[in-house]
Formats: C-alpha cells, structure tokens, sequence
C-alpha cells in the first residue's frame, strides 16, 4: 500500500449532476478512513495504457464503463465497479435499482390506461440494457404485445440525443401515446423536441425519464422519473473498496440502491389529486386537524420536492408547524410566530417545491383549513386575519420563487462572464505565451497543474510540466520543464492543502487529446460539489478550448520547426543547384587571364543560360583575357548548341577577351554548316592541345608587350 492513501475513481464523465453526487458519497466515505480520492476521466483500458497515478492509487471505482477492469485485477489490484455491471467473483459491483426502477415506470404508465409506450436509451451502456429488460418484463406482467418499432436505440444520454429520438419518432409516425427515455437528460431533449412540434404533454404523449436530476423539477411541465440514490451509490463502493484494501471478504453480487418513482405532471399525475371535503368547523382536538393538515401540505410537497418521499417530517419540511401555528394564530386572533420564522418556513418550501402549480395549492390549502378554523359565522374581523395571513404567505412564496430565478439568472450571467474569461484565457492571451491556467480561480478550483506527453522511460510513460498554478494557496509549484513519470503524476507534495483528505476538494485528471492521439493531462483540484453548479457540458468546453490552445501551440512549433527545415533544405538545394552549375559548366583557370570551358553532353536552353552566366561572372572576377570553349564532349551539333556558343562568344568578346573554340570535330563541323551557323571572329582549334601550343608560341616574347586587337 502506498504511503499516501488514495482512491481512484475511473469514469467518462467526472462532472455533472450523476458524478459529483457519487463523488460526493465516495468522498465521505473516504475521508473518514484518511484515504484522499483522485478522479480519472478515462476508461479503466486507458488508465491502465497511460499508467495514469498507478503509484499513487491502492484500490480504483470503475463507474459505468468496465473495459479494461481485468487487467487490474490481474495484477492483484483491487476494484469494485459502479453503475457498471461486470461478471467476475473478484470484483464487487454497486448498482442502483435499474429493473425495480424502470418497472415502476411501466406499471405507473400502464395504470394511467397507457398500453402504446416507447422506450428510448443507449443499449451500448449496462444500466440502459437492465431499464430495457424491464420495459420488455412491464409489457409481458400486463399481456401487452413487444413492438420492436416501439424501441429507439440513441448514441449516448445527452438531451441531444432525446432530442433526436423526439424526432425519430415522429417521423416514423408510429402509434404511441407515452414514452419512456431511460435518462432524465434524454427526457428532456424528448419534452423540447415534441414541445416544439406541438404534441401537448401529458395529452398527446405522457413522458417518464429516469434519475432524478435537479432539470426535471424544473421542467415544464415538471417530469415524472425515477430517483436515484447517487450519493448512497458512492458511499457504498467507497465502503466495499476500503473493506476490501483492509482484507475484508466482500461478496461480489447483492450492493444494489433501491430506487423511487416519482411521479409529476408529465405522465398525467395533477398534484394534491381530488380536493378533500370541506370541514365546517375544527375537529374536537386540535392536533387531529394539524396533523390532517401537515400531511396535507407535505402530501402536495412530495408531489415534486427534492427530498426523499416517505423521509420524516423533520427532514422534508421542517419549519411546516410554524406555518400551521401561524394560521391557527390568525383564526383565534392569539400572537403570531416570529416573521422571521415563518419567512424561512416559506424559503424551504419554495426550495423543495419547484413546481408552481404544487405551491399555488398551498396557499389554497392553507386558506381552506383557515375557514375551518373560525369559530361562527360572520366573525369579519377572523376573517380578515386569516385571508391578510394567507395573503403574505402567498407573497412569501411569490418573493422566494423570484428570488430563485433571479438567482439562477445571475448564476447564467456569472457563467457567461466565466465562459468568456476563459475563452480570453485560452483563446487570446494563450497565443501570446500566456498562461493556460490563470482561468482555474475564475472556476473555482484551488491548484492545477498541466502536462505534455514526452519520450518515454524505461519503467513508462513520462510527462512534462508545461504550467501549475495554485490560485489563492499555497503549493509547491514544479518548475516547468520538469519530467515525472505518469504513474506518480501530481505528487502530493506538489498539491494545497485543500487536496488533503481532510478537506473537501477532489483531484482530477483529465486526459488532453489532439486529431492524432493523446497530447497530454490536466489536473485539477477541485470541491465535490461546486458552489457554482458546474455542469459537465461547461467543463467538456473549457477542456476542449484548451486541448485546441496546446494543439494550436503544437501546431505552430511545428510549422516554425519545418519552416526551419525547409530553409535549411533550399540552402541545401541551393548549394547542391551551384555545385551542379559548376559541373555542368566547369570553369579552369589555365594560365594568367586564360580561362577553359569544357563542355560535356547535351545542351538544353536552361545550360545553355548557365553556361553564359558562368562563364561571364568567371571572366569578370579573374579578369580573363583568353576564353577556350572545348565543345570535344558535345555529342550533336544543333541549333541549340550553336546559340549557346554564338552568345557566350559575343559576351566574351564585349568584355575584351579572345574566344577560341577547340575539339571541333567533323560531324560537329558539318552540323554547323548545315544550320548555317557564322563562327566568324572565333579562332577555330581541332584540340586543345594545338590551341594551348599556339598560345604559348604567341606568349613566348612575355617581355613584348600584346598589341590591342580591334
């Protein structure tokens, strides 16, 4: 076991409502137990190929994928998988409820009188595979026929993809009257999707997603799902995993969350259901009809509260008896509760009900029970206390409620504000040579640290640190350029206080990909549960800007380093091309102000414009005054030869020299002649013996000096 204890967690996503519950339940179980958790966005398969903190880890969670998860199990690793079903008697597996779940779904949608129903998810995942087998149990348990034209199969459970099974089934135009998207994300991509094409819901269509996520409150209208238990799911992995690193003997099978169906107006359910009758006075003792009217008023709670149903009164509405205390205050005309209390007892109602219709019936509640209250008719100045009572009750909850939105809108607006802090950061500032972190404090996040792939080692993969940054804290900050091997990739040594596992921050990595394979790793330290509600698509984006800022980064290293190159290789190129011009046109000095030109093979228009400049650039720097042009190696006497000679020759002769051709051979003669090519003004030599023997017998008197020619 390593000295520094410390869970890993394994999982495609490792933000979003799902994942930062879980983490949330691993994260208390852990620390009571001194262990700190690290959370891997990447399959157990890559984990294992990148070696990703394998030194730092004692025992992993896998969530929702399983590839890969024997190869840690081989190794004598021990793990214990989440939401992600896998056969094998070493490794226990924490699931919630799928089948309970999703049959509870189909029942409810079948007692609504529902025998048409769709079902929608992502086969490729193990909970999605159970949620299905129970749809097909559900329609078998009520005699109503399988229809394979029922089932949408979609890529993943993003609400892009509901939205796409919405259109699917539509365009089919297949006969359904409710359906079933085995997420809550996917739900609400269906409820867009059909909202828009105007299918009314629950008239047209009922609709049921699975999960429980904070949006299905809040949708409209509000969508009846199953609850998980995601921070139980976490806690109890976290729990199997330290058994199992203390040498406890875990059964594998068993671990299972129960689920709950909550029922809202999406599939048909209408809140508090039919009025009770109206009482005409109070019942004979006073906690009958306040505990009546506490189970009214947390009856129509459950409808769509946040909390679990059936939890104690204490822990779904705890301030309920003030209100109703309140209410029996304003009938007998007795002291009111504090305002204060009361206000609060309204802040945790509106929190807990998100649905508007559920808090109206309320204050209708409240307004009935106060009538029944009054002790004879025409009691006016009762009256006027109750319903003034009513009346800012109502106005407490109209002022939570736009409390809320305004606090939602300004969490978009901050957000936004976020958004373009870090496009800057990523974006902008990056190209410069800026920092790629500096936008980490505008997050949230107390220390991060980021990596580049490098060459390898002998015991693994290697990273080198490109930036770290620690906002607000104090941490020992690696120098970048520094090499550590991946699998003890971030030390705690490097990482604040607020990594430890007593605080509440979790660190996660975050591998970087490019177009062409892995690029480097992002760690991050960061709380469970951000005060900001980060969503997982915001986090996707800002890990997307700056995998595409390195790539840029790259990119331009790269173009720089072959701009480089292909410099050196024109300087290459060029050389090679002048040594080429002078071989093809070499240039021997043979005695003072005597140059020889051998020319050798073919002579196209491209050499014959060498030959020229050559020759002149060679006359002009050795102030040459004889020019021997040897034409003995030129196979074929044509028109392009002879140009060649002409303008070398009359070049020579503008700059004062003497031109003498050697190596003139009859089948070079007899061409020249045939062309009609006048070599008049050009001494003519058969060899170059004979024309350098000439030249020593005029040389011979050297004390005589050369007449000028004309």
């Amino acid at each position: 076991m390593s000295r520094d204890r410390a869970i890993g967690i394994m999982c495609p996503d490792i933000w979003g409502t799902y994942f930062c519950q879980v983490l949330g339940g691993i994260q208390s179980a852990a620390r009571r137990f001194g262990y700190r958790v690290i959370a891997i966005r990447s399959s157990p398969r890559d984990v294992h190929r990148l070696k990703l903190a394998r030194g730092l880890i004692d025992g992993w969670i896998a969530a929702v994928d399983p590839t890969g998860i024997e190869l840690f199990l081989d190794a004598g690793q021990p793990v214990v998988t989440l939401s992600a079903p896998f056969r094998d008697a070493r490794c226990p597996c924490v699931l919630p409820d799928n089948h309970g779940g999703a049959l509870s779904a189909i029942h409810h949608l079948i007692e609504h009188g529902h025998r048409r129903i769709v079902f929608a998810g992502n086969m490729a995942q193990g909970d999605i595979r159970q949620r299905f087998k129970a749809y097909q149990d559900a329609l078998e348990a009520h005699g109503i026929p399988f229809d394979p034209g029922l089932v949408i199969e979609i890529p993943d459970n993003e609400r892009a993809s509901g939205q796409l099974a919405a259109e699917r089934l539509l365009a089919s135009g297949a006969p359904c009257t409710a359906m079933f998207v085995a997420t809550d994300h996917g739900a609400l991509g269906a409820m867009d999707t059909l909202l828009a094409a105007g299918r009314r819901i629950p008239e047209d269509i009922a609709l049921v997603g699975f999960d429980d996520i904070e949006s299905a409150r809040y949708a409209a209208p509000p969508l009846t799902t199953v609850r998980q238990q995601f921070d139980w799911l976490g806690r109890t992995a976290a729990q199997l995993l330290i058994d199992l690193l203390a040498g406890v003997a875990v059964p594998g099978a068993g671990h299972v969350a129960p689920t709950t169906l909550i029922p809202r107006r999406s599939c048909g359910c209408v809140p508090g259901g039919a009025p009770r009758a109206r009482r005409s006075r109070p019942p004979e003792r006073a906690a009958d009809w306040k505990d009546a009217l506490a189970g009214e008023l947390l009856e129509l709670m459950s409808f769509s509260a946040a909390s679990d149903r059936g939890a104690p009164q204490a822990h779904t509405w705890p301030e309920v008896a003030e209100v109703i205390e309140g209410l029996e205050a304003a009938a007998r005309g007795a002291p009111p509760p504090p305002r204060a209390a009361l206000a609060r007892a309204w802040r945790q109602a509106v929190h807990q009900m998100p649905d508007v219709d559920a808090l109206l019936l309320l204050g209708d509640r409240l307004e009935r029970a106060g009538r029944a209250l009054l002790r004879a008719e025409g009691d006016t100045a009762a009256e006027e206390r109750v319903a003034a009572y009513v009346r800012q009750a109502r106005r407490d909850v109209m002022a939570c409620r736009v409390a809320i939105e305004r606090a939602r809108a300004d969490y978009l607006n901050g957000l936004l504000d976020i958004n373009l802090v870090v496009r800057k950061t990523l974006l902008e500032d990056a190209d410069g040579g800026g920092s790629k972190l500096s936008w980490l404090s505008a997050v949230q996040m107390s220390w991060g640290c980021l990596g580049v792939w490098d060459t390898p080692s002998a015991s693994g993969p290697v990273l080198r640190i490109i930036e770290s940054a620690c906002p607000g804290g104090q941490a020992a900050s690696p120098q970048a350029g520094t090499r550590i091997a991946a699998e003890e990739f971030p030390p705690r040594a490097w990482l604040p206080a607020s990594a430890h596992p007593e605080d509440d921050h979790v660190m996660r990595l975050l591998p970087l990909r490019g177009e062409d394979g892995e690029r480097g790793l992002l760690a991050i330290s960061a709380p469970v549960s951000s005060p900001l509600g980060l969503d997982h698509r915001d986090m996707a984006m800002w890990v997307a800007m700056l995998s595409t800022s390195l790539e840029r980064a790259w990119l331009i290293e790269s173009l720089i380093a072959q701009e480089g190159q292909a410099r050196a290789a024109y300087e290459r190129e060029r050389a090679l091309a002048d040594a080429v011009r002078r071989l093809g046109c070499p240039v021997i000095p043979l005695d003072q102000g005597v140059l020889l030109v051998p020319l050798i093979g073919a002579i196209d228009a491209e050499r014959a414009g060498q030959v020229l400049e050559v020759v002149l650039a060679e006359m002009s720097r050795q102030g040459a005054e004889v020019l021997l042009m040897d034409i003995t190696g030129v196979p074929v006497a044509d028109a392009q030869v002879a140009q060649s000679l002409l303008k070398t020759a009359r070049a020579a002769v503008l700059l004062g020299a003497e031109v003498i051709v050697v190596g003139m051979r009859p089948q070079v003669a007899q061409g020249f002649t045939q062309l009609g090519i006048d070599l008049h003004g050009m001494t003519l030599y058969p060899t170059l013996g004979k024309a350098l023997a000439a030249l020593r017998a005029r040389r011979r008197p050297e004390s005589e000096p050369r007449a000028p020619r004309a």
